[in-house]
């Protein structure tokens, strides 16, 4: 029988640090990556459950550390490091309705936080990522591609929707969706 108090007090439940990403209790966020398990080797008796890419996910603990910060020798102290959050899914619940809940995770496994993160110019909806043009390397140098995709057998990813940012307008038609977002990430 699931362990339900156990497992609903996850590590930093309740704890709001101000973190580098600006993130808030109760921010929902999407999950970005194939890698995100929750509920490992069947923690407190609920079944391990991979969490799909694009999930989304309320943040119930924020933990800004110094780990992986610079040291200053200054002040001798080591700056803003990593930052770990617990979470609970949105639209994902275990087998006896509790919420599937994540503790201590890297925050690394929110889309958000990742400085290419944008809205699908087209107005849709669609969430994914804006390409820098400078990555001639890179498969999508200037395009906007959307978070969800498939996998091939090589484990290539192809996304759902590739576009050309360049041809769309940006708010107020001011410029084009690509000039408004490589400005305002900036700031």
């Amino acid at each position: 029988m699931p362990d339900t108090e156990k497992y609903m007090n996850t590590m930093n439940l309740g704890r709001d640090d101000d973190n580098k990403f600006g993130l808030k209790l109760g921010d929902i966020c999407h999950i970005n990556g194939t890698y995100v398990k929750a509920n490992g080797y069947n923690y407190c008796g609920y079944e391990e459950f991979e969490v799909p890419l694009g999930a989304r996910a309320r943040i119930i603990g924020i933990k800004q550390t110094n780990l992986n910060g610079k040291w200053d020798p200054h002040t001798a102290t080591f700056g803003v490091g990593d930052v770990y959050v617990d979470f609970e899914l949105v639209d994902h619940s275990n087998p006896d309705g509790t919420p599937i809940r994540c503790g201590n995770r890297h925050v690394g496994c929110f889309a958000e936080t990742s400085p290419q993160f944008a809205a699908c110019p087209d107005g849709s909806g669609d969430i994914g990522f804006l390409w820098p043009e400078s990555s001639p390397s890179l498969r999508w140098s200037g395009m906007w591609t959307s978070m969800l995709g498939t996998f091939n057998d090589d484990f290539q990813f192809t996304p759902q929707k590739t576009l050309d940012p360049k041809q769309y307008a940006g708010p107020g038609n001011d410029g084009t969706f690509h000039e408004y977002l490589t400005v305002s990430s900036c700031d």
